[in-house]
């Protein structure tokens, strides 16, 4: 049992975000509020959208009058699910590339393809999603003047995840295969080799137990990852599940989210950051509290684990300390006889 408070108080950050979410879709069917004219008890006007953050409007509205907490709300299940998906499929498939990395390639190839790798650091993965996500994600016109995309909404999700997925595996990959690496050079394991242990014995029995817990950790931050590429993908109006553009050549409405998830939500909103601050910090927040969730629950694992290492530390200290060495016992006696 983790006993780390840090740990709970991010995974439950994370759980109120993503049931609050589905609660909202089960009970209310995901209907925003939207409210462009506010009326006093006497029916005098008294405002109208967008309205500012209060007590009727946690977040406020937008110019239309949409309640931005429930839009908010609306796509918590949508960026949470995936961002948790995204970041399980890269640990996944980076551990399965990782395995014939550390244990079948020598090391001098090893250390020439991770050098090789390593440069890819310095490319900014919202670059490559921009140009491939592009026209997955973009609505498109055809010559008849009609909208349609290239993909369902499911084959659009689907893709995105793949897509996101498959661009860090190279890179995980092989820091993974590190760590593997690593495990493979202590003592213990030279050991079990002596004593006959196959290479999958070694893998179950040792490799598997010590890397398991920073694969979580690593989880943890390959999910601030993803909600950073997000937010830089929003920015660039390719909202996850599809953006819906308005090609009317005389007034066309900006790009807009199919699901209302927050990184559509900061690019609808992000232009209205000078005009009305309120309405883009909404969605601004809950990707930072979303970060700070994912990072207490790295950090509490993690802490964890030390609290763990340190109490087995103490115990095996005390217990040495509570059975004390015992002379051995000889499986003779001398007999001393009088007189011989």
């Amino acid at each position: 049992m983790i006993q780390s408070m840090k740990f709970w108080i991010g995974f439950s950050i994370l759980m109120v975000f993503i049931f609050s979410s589905l609660s909202f879709e089960w009970f209310f069917d995901s209907k925003v509020r939207q409210v462009q004219l506010l009326y006093d008890d006497q029916k005098n006007l008294i405002g109208g959208a967008p309205f500012d953050p209060s007590l009727m409007f946690p977040l406020g509205t937008d110019r239309h009058g949409y309640d931005i907490s429930h839009k908010v709300l609306q796509g918590a299940k949508f960026t949470l699910i995936a961002v948790i998906a995204i970041g399980v499929f890269r640990v996944l498939f980076s551990f399965i590339v990782a395995i014939p990395f550390a244990f079948y390639l020598p090391d001098k190839f090893r250390k020439g393809l991770d050098q090789l790798l390593s440069s890819f650091y310095f490319i900014p993965l919202t670059i490559i999603a921009v140009f491939i996500l592009s026209p997955i994600l973009r609505e498109q016109l055809n010559a008849q003047g009609e909208e349609f995309f290239l993909y369902s909404f499911f084959a659009r999700v689907s893709l995105e995840v793949i897509i996101l997925t498959l661009l860090v595996v190279p890179l995980l990959g092989s820091m993974i295969g590190n760590m593997m690496a690593s495990i493979l050079k202590e003592d213990f394991i030279d050991s079990a080799q002596l004593l006959g242990a196959s290479r999958w014995r070694i893998f179950k029995k040792h490799v598997i137990p010590h890397l398991l817990p920073k694969l979580v950790i690593v989880w943890c931050q390959q999910c601030v990852q993803v909600l950073i590429i997000f937010t830089h993908l929003g920015y660039l109006k390719l909202f996850f599940g599809g953006t819906d553009i308005d090609f009317n050549p005389m007034m066309a409405d900006p790009p807009k989210s199919m699901s209302n998830e927050w990184s559509g939500l900061i690019g609808d909103y992000y232009i209205l950051i000078h005009a009305n601050p309120s309405i883009a910090l909404g969605p601004i927040i809950m990707f930072g509290i979303a970060i700070y969730a994912f990072q207490l629950l790295g950090e509490g694992f993690q802490q964890h684990l030390q609290t763990r290492h340190n109490k087995k530390v103490k115990r095996d200290r005390m217990s040495g300390k509570q059975n004390p060495v015992s002379e051995p016992r000889l499986s003779f006696d001398f007999v001393h006889k009088s007189g011989a």
